[in-house]
């Protein structure tokens, strides 16, 4: 049986580490086990590149900053093979392209398009123990590749269902709570959750695992574990809905701070006016989310959307350029709300749950402004002061 192992840079962030690392991988390959692992660059190596290419140019070539940024995978993959060949075990690294990953879209950003596992698999059945560097990949003209943001769990779930191969996701937490126990030290771990639930709780704030990753496990039906790295496997597992057998409404609440609520009051209301807002949006890339527009009796219109805090500046671009069309638009910045979402895909066959969450914060008198849904989600924004409040009484009241 083949599997895929992942760490992560916290786990692999000194020498020491990585000896720990390697022996515990040498004592799973004893077992007979075929194992493939993953690996991120040391601790803080991608940060530190990152500020020495901006101190060369304030805004460095983006194919150049990917070639210097892989670097610190590969870094990780030869010292940890070289550990292992210490402890008398055939080991050997290779790159994302070595690893027959193949990449599409822009630098720094791009996506995982194919993986050939023909040279995984010659390594391991000649019985080596094979250890590729994450977060990267080749493109169509033949450069390296960065896939940003959780790269290196992307690439360990692809490579996992292109092998047919469980996939172990290890960093420095030991599962997945419903509540960031940094937030709320009651918090229960989770012991299983679907994918649908997983990509929500990532794209709604929850920091543990990346989208893409649970995405590639969905579509694939690879089950992925997370879990602490050289703990027993009492983490989580992501997995298919209809192999969870407990039924509740609510499996976790996230927290996203990282946001600005805008609000554009008092439009003259158009259609074209519309459009032309949210394609100048796009023309800045913003990630935007939390749409809602009201049409006034009076034939205005308030529209308003949440928009990340990291990407600010972008913002304040769009927006000069909308006021610049336009001396008709009043755009109001937010800066002191945060988004609460409730995630559970037992919304779907339970009623009286978004009744159940406002009366929570309507007896607590926590007052909410914007609010979104989704099948299986029900976000808000509140005042930063009610954070703490908030979550105590709503995990009492799912029992989170």
């Amino acid at each position: 049986m083949i599997i895929v192992h992942k760490y992560g840079g916290s786990s692999l962030a000194d020498l020491d580490r990585i000896k720990k690392i390697a022996s515990h991988i040498s004592k799973l390959s004893d077992a007979g086990e075929q194992i493939v692992v993953v690996a991120s660059a040391m601790g803080k190596t991608t940060n530190n590149l990152i500020e020495m290419a901006k101190k060369i140019s304030k805004t460095p070539n983006i194919r150049e900053l990917d070639t210097l940024m892989a670097t610190g995978e590969q870094q990780t993959v030869a010292l940890l093979s070289m550990a292992l060949n210490e402890l008398g075990k055939d080991s050997i690294s290779l790159t994302g392209p070595q690893a027959g990953i193949t990449t599409v879209g822009h630098h720094t950003k791009s996506r995982i398009k194919s993986v050939d596992p023909k040279i995984i698999r010659s390594h391991l059945n000649s019985g080596k123990i094979v250890i590729v560097a994450g977060f990267q990949g080749m493109n169509q003209d033949g450069d390296i590749t960065t896939l940003g943001r959780g790269g290196s769990d992307t690439s360990a779930v692809a490579l996992a269902a292109s092998l047919g191969a469980q996939c172990e996701i290890y960093t420095d937490v030991d599962g997945i709570y419903g509540i960031d126990p940094r937030v709320y030290p009651k918090a229960k771990k989770i012991q299983n959750i679907s994918y649908e639930e997983m990509m929500e709780m990532a794209n709604l704030g929850a920091g543990v695992m990346e989208t893409r990753a649970v995405e590639l496990g969905k579509k694939y039906n690879v089950p992925i574990y997370v879990g602490e790295s050289l703990r027993d496997h009492d983490g989580t597992l992501i997995l298919n809905q209809s192999e969870i057998m407990e039924d509740k409404p609510i499996t976790g609440i996230t927290l996203n701070e990282d946001i600005f609520m805008v609000n554009i009051q008092h439009l003259p209301y158009s259609e074209n006016l519309v459009a032309n807002i949210f394609n100048t949006l796009g023309k800045y890339e913003l990630n935007i989310d939390m749409i809602s527009q009201n049409i006034t009796t009076s034939g205005t219109l308030d529209l308003s959307f949440s928009c990340f805090k990291r990407e600010e500046s972008l913002l304040r671009k769009a927006i000069d350029e909308l006021n610049g069309k336009s001396q008709e638009i009043s755009i109001e910045i937010k800066p002191d709300l945060i988004m609460l979402s409730l995630v559970g895909i037992g919304m779907v066959s339970y009623s009286g749950v978004a009744a159940k969450v406002f009366n929570t914060l309507a007896a607590h008198k926590i007052p909410f402004y914007h609010i979104t849904t989704s099948e299986i989600s029900i976000s808000c924004t509140i005042s930063k002061e009610h954070k703490t409040i908030a979550i105590q009484m709503l995990a009492k009241e799912f029992d989170l």
